[in-house]
């Protein structure tokens, strides 16, 4: 659910940080809805949208807002602009009249964020993916850039979403970045990458 707070804005959830209930503007069911038509927008088909998405990811936003409205008579672009200011994940970013994906590309682009300088990084994966990804390295199979977490804690969380248990792989960050591999910082907690090879991982845990 998406509300706005008078005083400070848009937010997820019942009440503001501040204690005000604020203004429903998207009910759970068209907060979803919304936020999968724009990550499929921006992330894996704008072609499907007539969207031109330009090297570095970006689509003109009043172009999104026309072909949302399309698929959902009830979006516009202020509801646009109020799913990406209130989503906690930062998935999405507005300057000036272009909005992009941070992350998560399956289409063919290349982000320009700034330089990883996280020493190690880590990666959550099921037992099975582990030893997979310390023989031939990290690759993604669906995505743009492999996704990394700057702390093994965010690994586990994020890898919980492929199994129960997941084992943490140390990134070698720093060597990887000084051989020329292209790391990036999208966040405090997220840090997107070409494909690593088995030399730069390391095994850590099964624990979290």
């Amino acid at each position: 659910m998406i509300r706005r707070c008078p005083e400070h804005g848009f937010f997820r959830g019942e009440v503001c940080p501040c204690g005000e209930p604020g203004q429903i503007l998207l009910d759970d069911e068209r907060t979803e809805k919304l936020g999968r038509l724009v990550a499929g927008a921006l992330r894996h088909f704008p072609d499907d949208l007539g969207l031109a998405i330009d090297s570095r990811g970006w689509v003109d936003l009043d172009s999104l807002t026309k072909a949302i409205r399309t698929r959902y008579h009830w979006a516009d672009k202020d509801l646009l602009i109020a799913l990406v200011q209130s989503d906690p994940k930062k998935r999405y970013e507005i300057e000036e009249r272009y909005i992009r994906a941070r992350y998560g590309h399956s289409v063919d682009v290349d982000l320009d964020y700034p330089m990883n300088t996280v020493p190690a990084l880590y990666y959550g994966a099921s037992e099975e993916e582990a030893g997979r990804i310390l023989e031939v390295g990290l690759k993604s199979a669906s995505q743009r850039y492999v996704h990394l977490s700057t702390t093994s804690e965010k690994a586990w969380f994020v890898g919980t979403f492929r199994t129960k248990i997941p084992i943490i792989i140390e990134v070698d960050a720093q060597a990887a970045q000084n051989d020329g591999i292209t790391m990036m910082t999208v966040s405090e907690e997220i840090v997107i990458s070409e494909n690593i090879p088995p030399i730069y991982l390391n095994l850590v845990s099964a624990e979290g």
